[in-house]
């Protein structure tokens, strides 16, 4: 999530990037609030999505680089779960082993990307009908991992299954230009976005009425451990797709702009990601005050985007997670073969 020269970058992706993290923060912050009416469809309905958009962007923005793969994902992953172990233990009094198999509560997305970028020379072709059923075969084990209780938490496996189709379909569309090739087609453009919206708007009224197990959403228990079946995880993923295409489809080309603020956070989502569990752990353990109304919780969210989404702290992270040391050993590669 570092970034190179802003002079040809896609806003739109930076603003949509800040829809998503903001909803990360705001639904970690949710678990951990007073109850408040409808607070649990609120969190039900961010989890039904953000995840898997967040994803699929990763998936749309991602190159193949093994030393990116160690010096802005490994690296990272082995700092933070460190830190994040000896807070929990040294801050909040809490008994937690010193491991690297078992990321830490948010952690399993650095996991999870890596293991993505580690596979991407299987996946990357050319070839439509090769991506098809590379697509389609992942989604079929999606949905069948469900069934196996002992995939869960240990190396981020089920998120691992779960949510790969995400990952896979955003990077065919940008290698392909799907999206590009919707956008100019007016009729197609049309039905996609009124049958996104339709799905959207329909999603919330399922969530509440099925009492769509949260556990479920998470993509890390299997179905008996969560409470729910093959065909629930099926409609999430539709809830997810509609989401997608409503954003990259109809979003992301009203968005094409610079926006104060929002477009700045949007493109420092990496500390935020990183840093905010932090607060999510001490605010409830010695402030629980800040979380017993749901303005309060809205206004912490957005004081968390701002304290931590600018490029101070993203260049802490750079050198905390030693990312700095990729371009002494590009140098080093340089002088070596001169």
């Amino acid at each position: 999530m570092y970034y190179k020269s802003l002079s040809s970058r896609d806003y739109s992706l930076d603003n949509i990037r800040f829809l998503l993290i903001f909803s990360v923060v705001f639904a970690h912050f949710l678990e951990v609030s007073d109850p408040f009416n409808g607070i649990w469809l609120v969190y039900k309905f961010i989890y039904s999505f953000h995840m898997p958009v967040f994803i699929f962007l990763f998936g749309y923005n991602v190159k193949h680089s093994p030393k990116r793969i160690v010096y802005h994902w490994l690296i990272p992953y082995i700092v933070f779960q460190t830190i994040y172990i000896l807070f929990s233990r040294c801050v909040l009094d809490i008994d937690k082993d010193l491991q690297y198999s078992t990321p830490y509560w948010h952690l399993w997305y650095i996991l999870t990307c890596l293991f993505y970028q580690l596979l991407l020379p299987l996946f990357d072709t050319s070839d439509k009908r090769r991506q098809f059923l590379s697509i389609i075969c992942v989604f079929v084990i999606s949905l069948i991992i469900g069934f196996i209780d002992s995939i869960g938490y240990y190396m981020s496996l089920s998120r691992f299954f779960v949510f790969q189709p995400w990952f896979l379909l955003g990077y065919y569309c940008k290698k392909d230009g799907v999206l590009e090739t919707i956008s100019v087609r007016s009729r197609i453009h049309s039905i996609i976005t009124f049958v996104s919206i339709a799905v959207i708007v329909l999603s919330a009224p399922f969530l509440y009425y099925t009492k769509l197990p949260d556990r479920m959403l998470y993509g890390s228990y299997s179905y008996s451990n969560s409470g729910s079946n093959i065909w629930m995880r099926a409609i999430v993923f539709i809830i997810s797709l509609a989401w997608i295409l409503f954003l990259f489809v109809e979003v992301k080309y009203v968005l094409n702009k610079k926006l104060p603020l929002i477009t700045t956070i949007g493109q420092n989502t990496w500390p935020i990601f990183l840093l905010h569990g932090f607060f999510v752990k001490i605010i409830p353990a010695y402030y629980p005050s800040l979380l017993n109304a749901p303005w309060k919780v809205l206004l912490l969210s957005g004081v968390i985007l701002i304290l931590l989404g600018n490029k101070i702290c993203n260049k802490i992270i750079y050198y905390t997670c030693f990312s700095w040391l990729e371009i002494l050993s590009t140098n080093d590669s340089k002088n070596t073969t001169k």
